[in-house]
């Protein structure tokens, strides 16, 4: 222990690990518990133990390093199913068969750590090398091969969620604000740079490319881990689905729609639902006692839009009116969004260029 030295980049790897784990600790234990949070404090602490593993490598410790061998696969080949797992969560998809997801890591880490026990167990120094080589050979397939296509298999699957997301947004949400993720592309985007500079640091392996490195994955960890503090599962409130009885035919006949779009109709000009910035496809279901895919469907076939476009026009419209009214001259445009049911400046100033081809100012003085 007397012979240890700390560099610089052993310093900082110190730095981003404690920042790993205080993230880990508030994510974990101060935020409303949720599956999502869980996966998403398992993914940092697999950060965790592979910074751990490279301190201890640095530092020369090669017993305890050779020991850890086991836990570091665990961590770099579960690290990926962990953030796939974690936005699958928060967009509010299904886990599915999630056990076969960590077979892999599984299978590499236990095979690992039955081999390295035999080793130390082992008298005979021609089997204990044997051994030894095994190991070298599972951890350079492990952490080469199979780590890279793995990665870039839930990369792939991520980014697909992430897509399939954003197309349904506007068939649930009136508003984008906290449920558009856009900071999820950083997120996955930033794995691949953790998984690029993993790799470019060991072929490069000198002082600098290691600085860089962890220099780069302490501003993804308070990135993502600040991110994650702040996100929620986005459908938590939609877990149990609006499925009220309806005596429809089986083949949903004219009728009905015709019925149920004069009531969606009515509610929005008497009640002026679209007032509420919080507005679900969910909630103004209730409002009109049906259900959210009927109505999805009327919105999308008899109307031509979606649900967010349908919800901004009657905000647009609100908001002429008060942008008119003189006697809002007081106002700023920032409070006429939020009157109209806006859930900030910069999306009201969007939705109306979009629709009226001005910005409010504009149409305010015109």
């Amino acid at each position: 222990m007397e012979n240890v030295n700390f560099s610089i980049t052993n310093l900082l790897n110190i730095v981003t690990l404690c920042v790993t784990l205080l993230f880990v600790f508030q994510i974990y234990f101060l935020k409303k518990k949720s599956k999502s949070n869980t996966f998403f404090s398992i993914y940092l602490f697999n950060m965790a133990i592979i910074l751990v593993f490279f301190l201890v490598l640095d530092l020369k410790f090669e017993m305890i390093a050779y020991a850890l061998i086991p836990f570091l696969l665990l961590a770099v080949l579960s690290i990926g199913p962990m953030l796939w797992i974690y936005i699958k969560l928060v967009i509010g998809e299904e886990l599915k068969q999630l056990k076969r997801h960590l077979y892999l890591p599984l299978a590499f880490s236990l095979t690992s750590l039955i081999l390295i026990s035999l080793d130390l167990l082992m008298a005979n120094a021609k089997i204990s090398l044997t051994i030894r080589q095994i190991i070298l050979y599972i951890v350079i397939a492990g952490l080469s091969g199979v780590f890279i296509v793995q990665s870039g298999y839930y990369i792939f699957l991520s980014l697909k969620l992430y897509k399939k997301h954003i197309q349904n947004l506007g068939e649930t949400f009136s508003y984008t604000e906290k449920v558009n993720l856009s900071w999820f592309k950083l997120l996955i985007y930033g794995y691949l740079f953790f998984i690029l500079g993993l790799i470019t640091s060991h072929i490069v392996d000198d002082s600098i490319s290691y600085f860089m490195f962890y220099l780069i994955l302490l501003t993804y960890v308070i990135y993502s881990g600040y991110n994650a503090l702040n996100q929620d599962p986005i459908f938590e409130k939609f877990k149990v689905d609006i499925t009220k009885k309806q005596s429809v035919p089986e083949d949903l006949n004219i009728e009905f729609y015709k019925d149920l779009k004069s009531k969606l109709l009515t509610i929005m000009e008497d009640e002026k639902l679209y007032l509420d910035s919080s507005l679900t496809i969910h909630s103004l279901a209730n409002q009109i006692n049906s259900n959210n895919k009927y109505l999805s469907q009327l919105i999308n076939n008899d109307l031509k839009k979606n649900f967010v476009m349908f919800i901004n026009e009657y905000r647009i419209r609100e908001a002429k009116k008060l942008l008119l009214d003189t006697s809002n001259n007081n106002l700023t445009i920032e409070s006429i969004g939020y009157e109209a049911g806006f859930k900030s400046k910069s999306a009201f100033n969007a939705v109306f260029k979009k629709i009226t081809n001005q910005t409010p100012s504009e149409y305010r003085k015109s």
